[in-house]
C-alpha cells in the first residue's frame, strides 16, 4: 500500500501466535482512551489489519493448499526430495486429512485476521473524529468480511466471533453456514455504504479497500450463494460508478509496475523495501517460481488440463503459463529439471530488471485477491441467469475477452478469439464458467468456482476434476475441508467435524 503507514505496535493490536487462536487475553479496552482515541492509534489499528495479508497462513503454504493446489488449473509443483511435496500431494489428489497443516493454518491465519478486526471495532468508538471513526470502522468491518468468506467457503459453518473473547467465553462452537452469511452480508453491506470511492481516497491512499471493493465482494457473496439478483445489482454498481476499468493488457497487468493498475480491487499488500519489515521475501512469491533456475521453490505447477483448456490463439495461454525452454531476460533460457512440471506461473515470473536485491521473492509482483475483470464476469453470469435477453451479460462477456484479443505477446501472435454470440442459458453458463477458469487462471477462484457450479450443474465438480485425473474428489467428501483436527482438540470437542 503506498501511504499505508508501518506498524509499529502490532503486538498490542492483534492476538499472539499461541496455537489456540481464541486462547487469548482479553485486550478489549485497556487502550481505548489513551491508544484508539487519537488519530494515529486509529489508524495503527486499522493498518495492523492490512497487514495481515501478506503474512504466511494467508499468502503462503496455506493459501496454495487451500484455494489453489485442489482445482484442475493446478498440481504440485517443485520435487519430491522436499519433504513438504508428499503433504501438498495429499491435498492435490484429495487424500488429506484433519491433521494437514495447511487447513490449521488457513484456520489459525483468518481467525488471527479477524481478531485484529474485532479489536479495532471494541475501540474505535474513542476515536473523536467522526469522519476518520467511520472510514475505520467500514475497513475493518469490510475485512471481518472478507476473511469469513475465506473460512466459510474452505469449512462451511464456522465459529462466529464479532467481538473481543472475555475468559469463559474462549471455545466457542460453529455456527451454521447461513449465519456465517448473514454475518459476511451484514459487514459488507455496511462497508460498501460507507467507504470512500477509489477517487475519493485520492493517490496518497492507493491500496486502501473501497466502495467499489466492497460492492464487487458483495457480488461475489450473492453469487456464491446464487442470490443472481443482488449479485447483479451490486456488479453493476461498480461498472455503473466507473471507479475501476479494465488494465489495457492482460499480460502487464500481473507486472510488479502494475500493481496500482484500476482494475485491482484488492491485492497483498506486499511492497519491498517500504520499511525495515517488508525487506524480507514475499511469502507468495518465494514459493513460485522455478526450482532449481534461483527462482523460488515451485510449490505448485499450472496443470496440463490448464495448459489445454485455452482456446487456440487466446494470449492470455501465453500470459500465463511459462514453459521449459522460455527465455526470461535477464537470465536466458530457462529448462526445468528433469523431476519438476514443466510448467509455472507466469503471471509471478518477470524480467531480473524488476527483481529488488536481486531477489526474485522480494519484487513487487502481487496476488490479487479481488479485481476488476472477475465482478464484470460475476455481472455477466447473474444476468444469464435472471434475463431472458442476454444481450447484458454478453456484453460483459466481450469485455473481458476484447481485452485479451489485444494483450499479444509476442507483437507476431496469431489471435483467434472469437466474440461470443451463445444466448442458450445453459450453454452459455458453461461459457461464462470457463472464461473465469481462463481470465483468472492461478489466482485463488477456480476450486470454489467448481464447488458452486457443482450445486448448478449437479455433477460437475467431479467431471471436470476426473478429467484432470483427480479421481478421489467427491462432492459429499470434499466440497468443504475437514475442520483441523488441532482446532478440536484445543475447543475440547467443542467444535465438531465437517466428515
Amino acid at each position: 500500500m503506498k501511504k499505508i503507514a508501518s506498524i509499529l505496535v502490532a503486538s498490542a493490536l492483534t492476538f499472539s501466535s499461541c496455537s489456540d487462536f481464541l486462547n487469548v487475553e482479553s485486550q478489549g479496552k485497556l487502550t481505548e482512551d489513551v491508544f484508539f482515541g487519537e488519530e494515529q492509534g486509529a489508524l495503527m489499528s486499522i493498518n495492523a489489519i492490512y497487514s495481515k495479508l501478506r503474512t504466511w497462513d494467508l499468502i503462503g503454504f496455506s493459501w496454495f493448499g487451500i484455494m489453489e493446489l485442489p482445482s484442475d488449473n493446478s498440481d504440485t509443483g517443485s520435487e519430491l526430495a522436499d519433504g513438504s511435496v508428499p503433504r501438498l500431494n495429499t491435498i492435490n489428489n484429495f487424500t488429506y486429512d484433519a491433521s494437514t497443516s495447511e487447513l490449521n493454518g488457513w484456520w489459525e491465519g483468518n481467525y488471527k485476521a479477524i481478531a485484529s478486526c474485532n479489536v479495532a471495532l471494541d475501540n474505535l468508538g474513542a476515536v473523536k473524529n467522526e469522519a476518520l471513526r467511520m472510514k475505520c470502522v467500514a475497513q475493518a468491518r469490510f475485512f471481518r468480511g472478507f476473511f469469513y468468506f475465506n473460512l466459510v467457503r474452505a469449512f462451511g459453518g464456522v465459529p462466529l466471533i464479532t467481538q473481543v473473547q472475555q475468559p469463559g467465553e474462549y471455545d466457542q462452537p460453529r455456527a451454521a453456514e447461513a449465519l456465517v452469511y448473514d454475518q459476511i452480508v451484514s459487514d459488507l453491506t455496511f462497508a460498501a455504504e460507507n467507504l470512500p470511492t477509489r477517487q475519493e481516497w485520492g493517490t496518497k491512499e492507493l491500496g486502501r479497500v473501497t466502495k467499489g471493493t466492497a460492492e464487487g465482494l458483495l457480488a461475489k457473496v450473492y453469487l456464491f450463494r446464487q442470490d443472481y439478483a443482488n449479485a447483479k445489482r451490486y456488479a453493476g454498481q461498480v461498472i455503473d460508478r466507473k471507479e475501476y476499468a479494465l488494465h489495457n493488457d492482460y499480460r502487464d497487468l500481473f507486472s510488479p509496475d502494475s500493481y496500482y493498475s484500476n482494475e485491482v480491487m484488492l491485492a497483498d499488500q506486499y511492497l519491498w523495501g517500504e520499511s525495515q519489515d517488508r525487506n524480507k521475501e514475499s511469502e507468495y512469491l518465494k514459493w513460485q517460481g522455478i526450482r532449481g533456475a534461483g527462482m523460488g521453490w515451485g510449490m505448485f505447477s499450472p496443470s496440463e488440463a490448464l495448459d489445454k483448456a485455452y482456446e487456440a490463439g487466446d494470449p492470455r495461454r501465453t500470459a500465463t503459463i511459462f514453459y521449459d525452454g522460455d527465455v526470461l531476460e535477464g537470465k536466458g533460457q530457462i529448462n526445468f529439471k528433469k523431476e519438476i512440471p514443466p510448467r509455472a506461473n507466469k503471471k509471478t515470473i518477470w524480467p531480473t530488471s524488476f527483481w529488488n536485491s536481486n531477489s526474485f521473492g522480494k519484487h513487487n509482483c502481487h496476488l490479487y485477491f479481488l479485481r476488476y475483470a472477475d465482478v464484470l464476469l460475476i455481472y455477466a453470469e447473474a444476468s444469464n441467469e435472471i434475463d431472458t435477453d442476454k444481450t447484458a451479460a454478453l456484453a460483459k462477456l466481450e469485455e473481458v475477452r476484447a481485452r485479451a484479443r489485444r494483450s499479444v505477446h509476442p507483437a507476431d501472435m496469431v489471435v483467434d478469439l472469437p466474440a461470443i454470440t451463445e444466448t442458450d442459458t445453459d450453454k452459455l453458463r458453461e461459457l461464462i464458467w470457463h472464461e473465469r477458469r481462463v481470465e483468472l487462471a492461478l489466482e485463488g477462484h477456480r476450486f470454489y468456482d467448481l464447488i458452486r457450479a457443482d450445486k448448478v450443474v449437479p455433477g460437475y465438480a467431479a467431471k471436470m476434476l476426473k478429467a484432470h485425473g483427480k479421481d478421489n474428489f467427491t462432492m459429499a467428501q470434499h466440497a468443504t475441508f475437514f475442520i483441523p483436527q488441532k482446532q478440536i482438540d484445543i475447543s475440547q470437542g467443542v467444535l465438531t467435524q465437517n466428515k
